[in-house]
């Protein structure tokens, strides 16, 4: 059991690093770690759709969250060693960063190839403790406050969801498994009023990870405080893990008559988080707190293209995956101007263009490909989105729906101006920062983000057949309308 030894693996590493206490070490069996990440998730691909013990499987829909979190794992490792250099701390609060950075992430691997709804919801459970811990990581009160509303809460939502797998397993007698396979084989046996009553505890619980209505407001508050590379992946491979568990079940649902209550359910849940996120955003004053309601809106399209059917399902998928990549780019760049402003309240950000260019650039680039202009990956997805719940049927639910997303563009383009082309003068807002000729950006430090967002862009224009394959496999889970 491959998946087994890689979990292992996790642990003893971080073990290492926190006994080690060592900043130096920490870089360097994180690399390594990685390395062995990237060395599991090619071994995965090889292996695709074959078991992996008893509670593990490499099926299409774990294996491509997997090459996405290992993706992002490197470049959020680069990111995390220049954010520690520009915030160094006591070298046992950067070793348990780089201890909890990986078991965070093996926890979320576990979570995207489990087999076993148990193990899927203990794996998700992980996650909850080591990115509080990480959101903790500067130790003020915002971040301390921050950190316990996410576990607090969180938890809770966890806890909600596994009322709701519990109450599959109780239904489910004679066979009484959590096993995804017994379980698709045997649901069309399951009370359909204790599914409809599943799989809204789930879908409320998991909210909370995937970042949309009811219990978004825990990420939307954490992203405030925590370091940039962990706000990456808050909103990024952990709202991943929420759509993963919502997926898991609503894959199995597609076996009942319970398929059409649960799609209706989503399609609410869509529409709820696009109006939240676009209200929001009209009084928004904090850059990360943009960008963590942008993620909000986001997830309520990708329960519109889920509730939609048909197309709706790729375009989902597709969705979440360019988001994705997009989403940590623009994260990651923020952390990047906060080297220079020393904040993220976006009235304290001016002139950034002639102060960092290439680092506004990625930033002009990010924002055109999250707001889904032409001719970004998004805007396909989008498209695709809308296609679907008009053919559905749902035609004034999208119109509703573009207008809020007009709203939000609006709102996006107006405070991307300010940030890049506002000429007021940084001394005299606070005379302590450092002048721009103090402040050295290597050209570099942006390249990871123009390598993410040309990377949505060669997947939505060049559609590679491996990935387009793996969206077949996943979707043929699902009814065709």
């Amino acid at each position: 059991m491959i998946t087994g030894f890689f979990v292992l693996f996790a642990l003893f590493i971080g073990l290492m690093i926190i006994l080690a206490r060592n900043e130096t070490l920490a870089r360097i069996l994180v690399g390594v770690y990685i390395a062995v990440e990237v060395g599991f998730t090619v071994y995965a691909i090889f292996h695709l759709n074959t078991r992996d013990g008893s509670y593990y499987l490499f099926d299409p829909a774990g294996v491509l969250f997997t090459i996405i979190i290992s993706i992002l794992s490197i470049s959020t490792y680069y990111h995390s060693i220049i954010y520690l250099k520009r915030h160094p701390a006591n070298p046992r609060h950067s070793s348990s960063y780089y201890a909890s950075l990986i078991l965070l992430i093996t926890s979320m691997i576990s979570s995207y190839l489990a087999s076993d709804l148990a193990l899927m919801w203990a794996s998700i459970e992980a996650t909850t403790l080591f990115v509080s811990y990480l959101i903790y990581y500067e130790r003020s009160r915002e971040a301390i406050e921050a950190s316990w509303k996410y576990l607090y809460v969180s938890s809770v939502g966890i806890a909600i969801a596994f009322m709701g797998i519990l109450l599959i397993s109780l239904a489910s007698a004679p066979f009484s498994s959590l096993n995804l396979e017994v379980l698709r084989n045997n649901i069309s046996l399951v009370d359909p009023l204790w599914l409809k009553i599943s799989f809204l505890l789930i879908l409320t619980g998991f909210s909370a990870k995937m970042g949309f209505f009811p219990l978004h407001t825990v990420a939307v508050d954490a992203h405030t405080v925590a370091p940039a590379p962990i706000s990456a992946f808050i909103s990024t491979t952990l709202m991943n893990v929420g759509f993963i568990g919502i997926f898991r079940i609503l894959s199995l649902l597609t076996q009942t008559l319970v398929i059409e209550w649960a799609k209706h359910l989503m399609l609410l849940a869509g529409i709820l988080s696009i109006a939240l996120a676009s209200i929001q955003l009209m009084q928004i004053k904090h850059l990360k707190r943009m960008f963590a309601f942008s993620s909000l809106e986001h997830m309520g399209l990708v329960l519109l293209g889920l509730g939609a059917g048909g197309w709706g399902y790729i375009a989902a998928l597709a969705q979440i995956i360019l988001h994705s990549f997009v989403k940590a780019s623009l994260f990651y760049q923020a952390g990047q101007l906060n080297g220079y402003y020393h904040t993220y309240f976006i009235r304290n950000i001016r002139n950034y263009f002639k102060v960092n260019p290439a680092g506004s650039l990625s930033l002009i680039f990010g924002v055109i490909s999250i707001l889904a202009i032409p001719p970004t990956g998004l805007f396909f997805t989008e498209v695709l989105i809308f296609i679907a719940l008009f053919k559905a049927g749902y035609s004034a639910l999208a119109i509703l729906a573009l207008i809020l997303i007009t709203f939000i563009i609006y709102i996006f383009i107006s405070n991307l101006l300010k940030i890049l082309f506002n000429e007021e003068e940084i001394d005299s807002i606070n005379p302590s920062w450092p002048q721009s000729s103090q402040i050295k950006y290597p050209i570099f430090e942006a390249s990871s983000q123009f390598l993410l967002i040309g990377f949505t862009v060669y997947l939505a224009l060049v559609r590679p057949p491996m990935l387009m394959a793996m969206i077949t496999d996943i979707v043929r889970l699902f009814p065709v309308s």
